[in-house]
């Protein structure tokens, strides 16, 4: 046993450092002050006999048990939506609405039902008017002034437990949306240690825990897309360059699929559906440089082909040798026969299917990044405007303006990976960098920054696809998350006058854009002549040297003649030698 050593510590202070002792002695009690009672109040005392009220300093407390029936509550809400449109008409889109609103009015019966409604839709508005239903009851109050406070949060995260980067990611088009998201790895050769597994995931949107359906195709997916109409069909796009068909009523295996041989000879980087009767046709686009246009109801070989060679000599034939790598097609159903293509060197071509030769389907093209173009897509407030995302920037281009675009953004820190129109407001657009930020835009409130901007991932943020409501959003990164992002509502419900202001922007953008390209062909036209006057000036210079030369070597020569003449006729002058 180890002995007890005790530890002290002394601690010494002079007396005279404590100060004063207390001493403390008991004292009789001593008046300091006495307010006398006020003889107006005693006059106006009233003695009340008996005295029916208690009064306490604390509220009299009393506890008691009972029991009572249990009652059951719940909070139930109503979402109403404008009714009487068809499926396919998306109440929110004015050209569609007015679209629909022109075909119903050439219809026969529509003039005798308006006269047989008309009754008693005027009953019900002399009924509003007698009560004063739009009485305004606060006119009189001061108006405060608005503040927009623009709020993005992460309503939700679904991860992937492989931890695969997210190649497409897309909302299903039905009631309740469903994410259908693809992963793998994009390498330009295929790559099996990378891409192990190559299953895709459909999330449901309020449940992050694991995918309600898992399809199994047999190559790593590059790209995806829902069909309009069944939102049970999805088509998927491989790395070996072919289109597979899921059924996910069917089977979590590919019900259809093209031949390898009829296919492309590259991963498919682009995939979409196109307006048709049927319902049934889509096209794809890929790095081999062609699109291909395909039918659901056969994918043994494709329907049309069309190489993209846009920068070929005049007798050489277009081919997939001289073709523009795709990255990306956009398609709008407001124009069927017309589509935008992004290719690998950075062009964005206007392309019409319906052109007789091949120089009138390519129609015109533009120089948009140096690099591959990540996004196109044309604006819901006009289809004259596009906007296109690569490099470091994001930019909004006019089809009237080749040369250069109408908007551009501040150089991004990081790469921008994918960009996106707001789908309801017609004034802003999202757009997703390398850096893991998700930026958003409005064009009627800042032209140079952001609104708002949130740090989503620490990774890459590689693709984003917003929903038809345009509330929520889907940002996937290279670590398999996908986060599920929630706008505020002015950051989708437009506004309304956002429509005509943003048209009068994108006149002033394009009369500016004109004026300097007609100033800068000037300029070049100036220096052009100025050129070729000094050319014309030198070739002048130089021919007056070249006489001058030839007088000089013609005097000299007379000048040598003359002097030989005169030593002929005098002999005897000759000098001795």
């Amino acid at each position: 046993m180890s002995s007890y050593i005790k530890t002290t510590y002394e601690y010494s202070k002079l007396r005279k450092n404590y100060g004063r002792q207390p001493l403390f002695q008991a004292v009789p009690a001593q008046m300091l002050d006495s307010i006398n009672p006020s003889n107006e109040h005693q006059n106006e005392y009233i003695l009340r006999n008996p005295v029916h009220r208690a009064v306490q300093a604390v509220l009299p407390i009393s506890e008691n048990e009972m029991n009572t029936p249990l009652l059951e509550t719940r909070e139930q809400g109503i979402n109403h939506l404008e009714g009487g449109w068809p499926k396919e008409v998306q109440p929110s889109n004015e050209e569609h609405t007015l679209r629909h609103r022109r075909r119903v009015m050439r219809d026969e019966s529509y003039c005798e039902t308006i006269l047989r409604l008309a009754p008693s839709m005027m009953h019900y508005i002399d009924q509003n008017n007698a009560i004063e239903m739009y009485q305004i009851y606060f006119d009189n109050m001061q108006h405060l002034k608005s503040k927009e406070t623009y709020s993005i949060r992460v309503a939700n995260v679904f991860r992937d437990i492989h931890q695969r980067p997210i190649s497409c990611v897309k909302f299903t088009n039905e009631n309740s949306p469903k994410l259908a998201v693809a992963y793998c790895y994009k390498t330009s050769m295929p790559n099996p240690a990378l891409n192990k597994v190559n299953s895709c995931y459909i999330w449901d949107i309020h449940k992050q825990t694991e995918p309600v359906f898992t399809i199994y195709p047999e190559y790593p997916c590059w790209q995806l897309a829902c069909s309009p109409i069944k939102p049970d069909l999805l088509l998927l796009g491989l790395e070996n360059g072919i289109v597979n068909l899921f059924d996910i009523r069917q089977s979590n295996r590919a019900i259809s699929a093209s031949y390898t041989h009829n296919s492309h000879r590259e991963s498919i980087t682009s995939l979409r559906f196109i307006h048709s009767r049927t319902h049934t046709d889509f096209f794809s686009g890929s790095s081999d440089g062609q699109c291909l246009w395909w039918d659901l109801r056969k994918l043994s070989a494709p329907l049309d082909q069309l190489p993209i060679s846009i920068k070929i000599p005049p007798n050489e034939e277009p081919n997939l040798s001289n073709a523009e790598g795709i990255s990306f097609l956009e398609y709008d159903d407001g124009l069927p026969t017309k589509f935008l293509c992004g290719t690998e060197s950075g062009l964005v071509i206007n392309v019409n299917r319906l052109g007789r030769s091949h120089s009138e389907k390519l129609i015109s093209y533009w120089q948009a990044h140096n690099g591959p173009v990540q996004a196109v897509q044309r604006s819901a407030c006009t289809f004259r405007i596009f906007l296109t995302c690569g490099d470091y920037t994001v930019r909004i281009w006019s089809e009237e303006i080749r040369t250069a675009p109408i908007i551009v953004t501040n150089p991004y820190r990081y790469l921008v990976t994918d960009a996106c129109w707001a789908p309801m407001r017609y004034s802003s657009y999202m757009s997703i960098c390398a850096g893991g930020f998700f930026y958003f835009w409005d064009m009627l409130r800042k032209y140079k920054e952001p609104v708002n901007q949130l740090k989503l991932s620490d990774h890459v943020l590689t693709k984003m696809a917003p929903q038809n409501e345009g509330k929520l959003v889907a940002a996937g990164d290279s670590y398999g998350s996908l986060f599920l992002v929630q706008l505020s509502e002015n950051m989708a419900v437009p506004g309304i006058k956002d429509r005509l202001l943003m048209q009068q922007t994108y006149e002033r953008e394009t009369r500016r854009e004109h004026i300097l390209d007609n100033r800068v062909k000037e300029i070049r036209l100036k220096l052009r002549n100025e050129e070729q006057q000094a050319l014309e000036d030198t070739a002048e210079s130089i021919l007056d040297d070249e006489e001058r030369y030839h007088i000089a070597e013609e005097e000299y020569f007379r000048i040598v003649q003359e002097e030989i003449k005169k030593l002929d006729s005098f002999p005897d002058q000759l000098p001795d030698v």
